[in-house]
C-alpha cells in the first residue's frame, strides 16, 4: 500500500557558520560571558584545554568536539608549532515547538577520524568558494554530518545547583576584584566554611578561590586586549595584590604569560 500524505519539519538552524583557524604555538581563548552558539570543532593540528565551571577537558589532533550554546569557558591551545582547527557553528532560532534537548561539552571518539575531517573540511571548502550553490551544497553535507552524529550526543540534564552555592557564585561574580575571605563569603551564603568547600567540590568540581580567580583572569584577558594598561595596574584592577602572584595565576589558568597573551592578541604594549 502506498503511504500518501503531507509531511513537514521546520529547519534547526538559521545559519550555518563555516571557520578554520590556524595559530602558532598558542592561543587563549575566553568565552567568560557565554558562548552564543553550539558548534562542532575538529582539530587538525595542536591540542586544546577547554574549562568550564571548574571542569576541563584535554581534547588532541585529529578529536571532534560539540560546544553547546550559553556555556561560560576558556579554551587554551597548543600547537607544535601549529594549531590548526575547523568549526561549524549553528545559529538557531529554535521555530520548532517541541521540546529542545540540550547537549553536554563532550568529545565524541566515535567521530574522531581522519574521514570527519574531510567532511568538515569540504563543507569549509564549499562555503568559501562563495558561490550560492556551493553553500546550498555544504549544507546538505551539514545536515548529513549532524545526523549521523547526533545519537552520539551526551544528553545535558537541567543544572540544579544548591541554593547556598548559587548565592555564593552570584557574590563572586559581583565582586570578583574584591578583597574578601573565605569565612566572609561563607556568611554571606549563610552556610559554614566547610559547606561552602564541600558544595563547590561536588557540585562545580573546584574550589571558591579557583573559581574567583578564573573570573578575575576572564577580567584580566579584557584588559590586555585592550593594551593600555601596565602589568602592574591589571593585576591590582582585577584583585591580585601582587604583579608575581598574578603572572602566576594567569599562566595557571591559560597556560599563556599575561605578556605573552597580550603580544598574541595582536597589542604588544606593556
Amino acid at each position: 500500500m502506498t503511504e500518501v500524505g503531507s509531511f513537514s519539519k521546520k529547519l534547526c538552524m538559521t545559519e550555518l557558520q563555516a571557520e578554520r583557524m590556524c595559530y602558532r604555538n598558542s592561543h587563549y581563548f575566553d568565552a567568560g560571558c557565554g558562548k552564543v552558539n553550539s558548534s562542532f570543532g575538529y582539530i587538525t593540528k595542536g591540542s586544546v584545554r577547554i574549562s568550564s565551571m571548574g571542569r576541563s577537558i584535554e581534547i588532541g589532533a585529529g578529536s571532534l568536539f560539540y560546544l553547546p550554546e550559553r556555556i561560560r569557558y576558556n579554551s587554551v591551545w597548543h600547537g607544535d608549532p601549529d594549531i590548526d582547527f575547523f568549526s561549524l557553528n549553528i545559529v538557531s532560532k529554535r521555530p520548532d515547538a517541541e521540546p529542545v534537548q540540550n547537549f553536554a561539552l563532550t568529545v565524541i571518539p566515535e567521530f574522531s577520524t581522519p574521514e570527519t575531517g574531510e567532511r568538515i573540511a569540504e563543507i569549509f571548502r564549499l562555503f568559501a568558494t562563495g558561490d550560492r550553490i556551493c553553500k546550498i551544497r555544504a549544507i546538505g553535507l551539514y545536515y548529513g554530518f549532524y545526523a549521523d552524529v547526533l545519537p552520539y550526543l551526551r544528553p545535558e540534564p537541567p543544572v540544579k545547583y544548591n541554593p547556598a552555592l548559587v548565592s555564593a557564585i552570584e557574590y563572586i561574580e559581583k565582586h570578583c576584584a574584591d578583597d574578601f575571605g573565605m569565612d566572609e563569603l561563607a556568611a554571606h551564603c549563610c552556610v559554614s566554611t566547610s559547606r561552602l568547600h564541600h558544595l563547590f567540590a561536588n557540585e562545580l568540581g573546584t574550589t571558591p578561590v579557583k573559581y574567583r580567580n578564573e573570573l578575575r583572569i576572564e577580567k584580566a584577558a579584557g584588559e590586555l586586549r585592550g593594551g593600555d594598561r601596565t602589568l602592574d595596574d591589571i593585576a591590582g584592577r582585577c584583585g591580585f595584590n601582587s604583579t608575581a602572584y598574578f603572572r602566576e595565576i594567569f599562566r595557571s589558568v591559560t597556560g599563556l604569560t599575561p605578556t605573552e597573551y597580550r603580544n598574541l592578541s595582536g597589542t604588544e604594549k606593556e
